[in-house]
């Protein structure tokens, strides 16, 4: 089994926090001199909120920044659970967890946290009916015995519980009904938000209360530069300290500079192309299939994504628990006009792909060349590049024909997307099948690890044989870091962590 791959890039990761403009523009990161030392983070996707239980709650940009923030009561550490704000849990029966939280813990504002608060966030996360509140959906009480107690009971059996929970962020109780709370968030984690402007700029800063080491960093400063030249030209005159998701054609310059360390690593994510299956005429699999025979991948990967992924065996990348490699759809056009043709359309038809801007690796040229295959076969696609914002409105309404762009499996289990994503209820990409909605509650539902493992790869081949999406490539990670930036460690989840970072 090859390691996970995934590209830390486009993949939105990041917050985009940025101080003043003379601050990047500095030579001097540490600031003022006095032992104030601010990170200068630069990714290529911005932040548009900072509420990780709505619509967001899924979205890398927002999770890179809350995770400095908010903090869960477990972690996926070396591929298992760990314990974080919970000390411990078990299981009185197959319906109920029950979790004893940490003592001592305080949010930044200095009141203590409680299961009150954990309580709360859950109920947020489930009443926002935002990506991640099907995760949740068997839930039918919470309750807290007392302030260090949680009960999480369900109608069905749920072995996803421990993996969901890594993407629960504990905010406090009394401030997550008011809105303005999260133009600046506080929780227990080692940084707070300062300052935010949707779509430009975070500002964070070294939370006092927290109860670990203290971070080494005084601050963390994330700002959105979008266009690539705009990067590197940043690194190169020392305006920023770190980003990445940069072009492979890129980096051979970058290894070759000296005051900057290129890291590659895997991850859990992967490029995809959705189709809108409640839509004609990608309501018929033929014509989905006929989208994915059309395009000869292994050319454009050579030609954009040398070393920078993999060719993908099935809808998640192998290291992902649950995945399984599928059989490949070969470069094939006549084949494509002969599944046009028998789904109606000998012709081709006419329609339109969305992605949002600096959403993914050498995105624009990926989208040019499948456009170009596509035209060959009688199918003429018109681009459409938005900003994120607006693309995530139109993907979350359905109001698209097909989308690209870059996901990752964060939790690391196959339910995080293939449940999340493709049960009907979820109503993220207009497909809905039955027979994969019995396999995949079977396999949330499922306490056996090696049964959940057989059932995913049953699903994870519908999702495949069906073309819900084309998979092309799994996809590596990138960072790009200045010589003086130490105790960077790259996760496999795609939300690259800086609280440990430091700047000699």
């Amino acid at each position: 089994m090859r390691s996970p791959t995934i590209r830390l890039g486009a993949l939105a990761l990041a917050g985009v926090l940025g101080l003043t403009a003379c601050s990047f523009g500095s030579d001097d990161p540490a600031g003022d001199g006095g032992g104030v030392t601010t990170l200068r983070v630069a990714n290529p996707t911005p932040v548009v909120s900072l509420n990780p239980f709505a619509a967001n709650s899924a979205d890398q940009p927002t999770l890179t920044v809350v995770q400095e923030v908010f903090e869960t009561l477990v972690v996926r550490q070396d591929g298992k659970i760990a314990p974080k704000l919970a000390e411990s849990w078990t299981n009185p029966d197959p319906l109920t967890w029950q979790f004893v939280l940490r003592s001592g813990v305080t949010f930044a504002d200095g009141t203590p946290m409680t299961s009150a608060d954990v309580k709360a966030s859950l109920r947020a996360l489930i009443d926002g009916k935002g990506p991640l509140a099907g995760l949740w959906a068997t839930v039918d009480d919470i309750r807290t015995p007392d302030e260090r107690t949680l009960t999480i009971h369900t109608t069905s059996q749920l072995g996803t519980v421990l993996s969901n929970l890594t993407l629960l962020w504990i905010a406090p109780a009394a401030k997550l009904g008011d809105n303005a709370f999260f133009d600046a968030p506080y929780g227990t984690g080692p940084f707070k938000v300062s300052s935010f402007t949707a779509g430009q700029s975070v500002n964070l800063v070294r939370n006092d209360k927290y109860r670990g080491d203290p971070p080494k960093l005084t601050s963390i400063s994330y700002r959105y530069i979008p266009e690539v030249s705009g990067r590197v030209t940043a690194l190169a005159n020392n305006e920023i300290d770190v980003t990445w998701g940069l072009p492979p054609d890129q980096l051979t310059g970058l290894r070759d500079n000296k005051d900057l360390t290129v890291r590659s690593f895997p991850t859990y994510a992967n490029y995809y192309i959705w189709f809108n299956s409640s839509r004609k005429p990608f309501t018929d699999a033929r014509v989905r299939q006929a989208m994915w025979h059309a395009v000869d991948f292994a050319k454009i990967s050579k030609s954009l994504f040398d070393q920078a992924g993999t060719p993908a065996t099935g809808p998640l990348p192998e290291a992902v628990f649950g995945a399984a490699g599928q059989n490949p759809y070969r470069y094939d056009p006549a084949r494509a006009r002969q599944l046009l043709t028998e789904a109606g359309y000998p012709d081709g038809f006419s329609t339109t792909m969305m992605w949002s801007s600096g959403c993914c690796t050498n995105g624009n040229s990926f989208a040019d060349a499948m456009i170009s295959d596509w035209a060959k076969v009688g199918i003429v696609v018109k681009p459409q590049e938005l900003e994120r914002a607006t693309w995530l409105d139109k993907l979350l309404k359905l109001d698209w024909d097909s989308t690209m762009t870059t996901g990752s499996t964060v939790t690391g289990d196959a339910d995080f997307t293939l449940a999340r994503l493709y049960l009907s209820t979820a109503k993220r990409n207009g497909y809905a099948n039955p027979e994969l909605d019995r396999i995949l509650l079977a396999a949330r539902a499922e306490l056996d690890q090696d049964k959940r493992a057989t059932l995913y790869a049953q699903a994870g081949k519908i999702v495949w044989d069906q073309a819900v999406g084309i998979f092309p490539l799994d996809l590596n990670g990138n960072v790009v870091l200045r010589g003086n930036v130490e105790g960077f460690t790259p996760t496999p989840n795609d939300l690259p962590d800086f609280a440990g970072v430091s700047l000699r």
